[in-house]
């Protein structure tokens, strides 16, 4: 009974302070595309909204844009902070990923 070993990522959305916001999210897309490419099986994105370098505030509308870009990485949100929006509102967005 052998399986493969799988592969996955947590994606925090940590980046250099001064960088481009627009190209920082460019750069965490474009790694999710070389993950699935590379025959990753899960990418898991986080939540974040501090400190200026920490930029998704939105991992819905990050794995949104990765679903349109990719084939087979499955897609999950890692973090979302509860207080954000109501729990009626979040329960309409579960994680994706098993």
């Amino acid at each position: 009974m052998s399986q493969r070993l799988r592969f996955g990522i947590f994606l925090a959305p940590f980046h250099k302070p001064g960088i481009n916001p627009t190209l920082a999210l460019q750069s965490d897309l474009d790694l999710i595309q070389w993950l699935d490419r590379c025959g990753y099986d899960e990418a898991w994105l986080g939540e974040h909204h501090s400190a200026g370098t920490e930029l998704s505030a939105s991992p819905e509308i990050m794995i949104a844009t990765a679903a349109e870009r990719t084939r087979h990485i499955k897609l999950g949100t890692g973090v979302i902070s509860a207080g954000r929006c109501s729990v009626s509102a979040r329960a309409r967005y579960p994680p994706t990923a098993p």
